[in-house]
Formats: C-alpha cells, sequence, structure tokens
C-alpha cells in the first residue's frame, strides 16, 4: 500500500493544432486499472471518427503495479512512450492520459508526432494541477463546550502551517451535539502527536477514537 503518491488533481483537457491536426489530450485521476480503461472507452466513445486515440496510463494499488501505453496506430514510439513520459517524467501515479487525433492531411513526421502527443498532454496535466494524496486514518476527537474553542484555533493554526507543518492533516467542519466532535485526517504516524497537542490542551479531557483509513489530498 502506497503511504504517500503524486496525482492529477482533477480531469482537464488541452487542445494542440499542428499542421492542421488537432490533438485532444485529456488527464483523469484513476484508482484503478479498470477505471483507466473505463476512461480510454468514454473518449474512444466521445470522438468515434478520430483517427487515433492514444493512451497511457500507471496505476499502483495493493494488487500492484500497473501501466501500459500504446500508440493505436501511429508509428512506433511516436504517440503511447512520449504521453506515458509526460506521467513518468512529473512522477504522477493513478493517473491516465489519452490524446485523440485527427488528421489534417499532412504527415509530421516522427518528430513532429512525439512532440505533439508529448505537449499535449503534458499541457492537459498542467491544467489538472497535482494533488498529493496520504494514506489517512480517520481520528475522532470529542472535548466539552468549554474546551472546543481552544481545541478548534490550535487545529486551525496547525492546518494552515503557522507552527509545524510537517504534521499533516485535514480537518473537517465539526459536529455540535451535546459535546463538540472533530473529525481529522492524518497520516497514521502523525496520530500521536496530534493528541499530544490536544491533550495538552484539555488537561487529558478529550476522548479519542480511531475509524477507517482512506487516501486524502494533503
Amino acid at each position: 500500500m502506497l503511504k504517500y503518491y503524486r496525482t492529477p488533481a482533477a480531469f482537464a483537457e488541452a487542445e494542440l493544432i499542428e499542421k492542421r491536426s488537432r490533438f485532444i489530450a485529456a488527464v483523469m485521476p484513476v484508482r484503478s486499472e479498470a477505471e483507466a480503461l473505463e476512461f480510454l472507452r468514454t473518449r474512444r466513445e466521445l470522438y468515434p471518427d478520430a483517427r487515433h486515440h492514444v493512451y497511457a496510463y500507471l496505476v499502483e494499488t495493493e494488487d500492484g503495479v500497473f501501466s501500459r501505453y500504446s500508440d493505436d496506430g501511429e508509428p512506433q514510439g511516436t504517440g503511447g512512450m512520449p504521453v506515458f513520459d509526460v506521467l513518468r517524467k512529473r512522477e504522477l501515479t493513478n493517473a491516465a492520459v489519452v490524446v485523440t487525433r485527427y488528421f489534417g492531411g499532412t504527415l509530421l513526421g516522427a518528430a513532429g508526432l512525439v512532440r505533439a502527443y508529448s505537449g499535449s498532454a503534458s499541457a492537459a496535466a498542467d491544467n489538472a494541477g497535482e494533488a498529493e494524496m496520504y494514506y489517512c486514518r480517520r481520528l475522532d476527537v470529542t472535548v466539552n463546550y468549554g474546551d472546543s474553542g481552544k481545541v478548534r484555533s490550535r487545529l486551525e493554526s496547525l492546518a494552515a502551517g503557522d507552527n509545524d507543518r510537517s504534521l499533516r492533516f485535514e480537518l473537517e467542519p465539526p459536529e455540535y451535539t451535546h459535546e463538540v466532535r472533530f473529525r481529522i485526517w492524518t497520516p497514521a504516524g502523525d496520530i500521536e502527536r496530534l493528541k499530544a497537542n490536544i491533550i495538552d490542551l484539555t488537561a487529558s479531557r478529550a476522548v479519542f477514537a480511531e475509524g477507517e483509513f482512506a487516501y486524502r489530498a494533503l
């Protein structure tokens, strides 16, 4: 299981015109090889009359590492590998790229194809941005109303990086009942440090409950 990986922050597209050939690149974060292949299928359905749908993906899960790229009829090495290199050089994982090409009537040559495919894929990746995903555990912190203000202030200060930016976590909006519950997502290795901050503030009155694991963008 990956403790950390970088991935596209969101779906994004970019378009490049080269000698009347149209290159439409799309980038998507994915969580499995099945999602990557489904993304490819939807792009093919969206542009059914296009000549080529060059693609690449890299997925790492608890079941292993899955990667594939295809020139989809372009000369060997001019499409799939250049697109895959965009993911590799940016160190992006759990990501899929599809570049759809409409032929413009003029041959681009091997070098021209490499530039067009890598350039359009890179532009789409720029538009998507990047997210840093951490394998986190949920920590629920329940406090009384008297302690809630200072706990919230400390957590918001830590989340903003005002004290120790090495302590990474996501803070959800508090839940107010007869007590106040803060829900926090943090890498498992940081839980004890977070607890120590809160125990100190509340004189050990806070109640902690650890929950499920999930990837979160921190």
